[in-house]
């Protein structure tokens, strides 16, 4: 089953009275000469064509790899369009950044291809939540026109898989744009606005940590200025939401880096290509765009190191509120034990009288209103006095040896 085509005239689309069930595939292109925007649609990949020889071809297509409703479907597709294998593997492996570029058998058609990804962050504290992740891809693949004059135009296709919605957003303002020849003359312009347009949903996830950073910081902050207080809800911090944060700006800081990566790559890439076309405004201006994106990143990537710094003051400080709680608590323990001491500093010299009055050694006559000492008393000092020098001595002996191991 062919797929139908919808053109659209001039920057208005015109839609179909039939729409296909469960369209998977979309299609857009342009050709010189040709004001319109040709697009379809396609339920499968069975559904799909060859390259039609446009100027500009675009597929939409879903996420690469093993579809759910078909596991040939990607099979397919790479048989289709001659997919690298390279770009297959990298999906299996789900590698957080890659950049290649290959020379077709006829050395005149490049391929070139990256993969993007990065994690959701989240708050949800749930030890069994899978984590969600942002991850698209595209190739891309140019052919110089044969007797073109300078400089150089070339027959482009692009194959993106789930692209964020910001990439659809530029691809669809490109495609309108009467400047879409540009990218026959530098294929590179789509390269800038799978870039830019990743920065857009990177910068928008590196923000939503920030403001997770943010939180904790505020809550930390609020228990500490109650550790006057002993109360037990200053220390019942959620530290596995802390270490969610931390974890996130981890993460963040790798989708930059790999991001940053890439840029550097496509600018070198970009850089050797260019020297075929010197001169060129397109090309300087496509160099510049990349530059520019590559300073984006970087300068998202300063916000998110800050956030790393800022989420490790936070856990420091979250340790130290229940350090000093702790403290806090035991000087509070301290203080009990000392006014209990006390008491019963004042009521010792009473017990001992009482005691000692109550042995054998002491007797009341029973007509007598005196006590009588019995002439064996002085034996109670005899044992008592050399048992407490003693006990004295010992404690003397090991106090140093528990000290010293104390110390180790």
């Amino acid at each position: 089953m062919p797929c139908f085509d919808i053109p659209l005239r001039g920057s208005r689309t015109t839609e179909s009275t039939t729409q296909p069930p469960q369209a998977r595939f979309r299609r857009f292109w342009r050709k010189e000469g040709d004001h319109r925007l040709g697009r379809s649609k396609c339920g499968s990949a069975a559904d799909l064509t060859e390259w039609c020889g446009h100027d500009l071809d675009i597929i939409i297509a879903p996420l690469d790899g093993k579809f759910a409703d078909s596991e040939k479907e990607y099979e397919t597709l790479v048989e289709l369009y001659d997919i690298p294998p390279q770009f297959v593997l990298e999906r299996e492996r789900s590698v957080t950044h890659s950049l290649g570029r290959q020379l077709g058998p006829d050395l005149k058609t490049e391929t070139l291809w990256m993969h993007f990804l990065s994690e959701v962050p989240s708050t949800d504290a749930g030890s069994n939540r899978q984590p969600e992740w942002l991850k698209w891809g595209f190739i891309l693949t140019w052919t110089p026109k044969p007797a073109t004059s300078a400089p150089t135009r070339h027959t482009v296709s692009l194959i993106a898989f789930d692209p964020p919605v910001e990439t659809m957003q530029r691809l669809v303002s490109l495609l309108r744009s009467p400047s879409w020849t540009d990218v026959t003359v530098d294929p590179y312009l789509l390269v800038d606005i799978a870039l830019a347009s990743w920065h857009e949903r990177i910068d928008q996830v590196a923000w939503e940590v920030n403001r997770m950073v943010r939180a904790d910081e505020e809550d930390v902050f609020r228990r500490a200025r109650m550790l006057r207080s002993s109360d037990t809800a200053i220390v019942d911090l959620d530290l596995h939401r802390i270490h969610t944060s931390a974890k996130n700006a981890i993460f963040m800081v790798e989708a930059l880096d790999a991001a940053i990566r890439s840029v550097d790559l496509a600018l070198v890439n970009h850089g050797l290509l260019r020297g075929t076309a010197p001169g060129n405004d397109i090309w300087e201006n496509t160099d510049r765009r990349l530059r520019h994106t590559c300073e984006l990143f970087h300068s998202t990537k300063l916000r998110t190191a800050s956030d790393q710094a800022r989420i490790k003051n936070t856990v420091d400080l979250a340790f130290h509120i229940n350090t000093v709680h702790d403290s806090q608590v035991n000087l509070d323990n301290s203080r009990s034990v000392r006014i209990i001491s006390i008491v019963g500093m004042v009521f010792i010299p009473f017990g001992a009288v009482c005691s000692i009055f109550g042995t054998q050694f002491f007797s009341s006559a029973d007509v007598a209103r005196h006590i009588d000492l019995n002439p064996d008393f002085w034996m109670l000092w005899a044992i008592a006095v050399p048992l407490t020098l003693i006990i004295l001595g010992v404690w003397k002996m090991v106090e140093p040896w528990c000290r010293s191991d104390h110390r180790k």
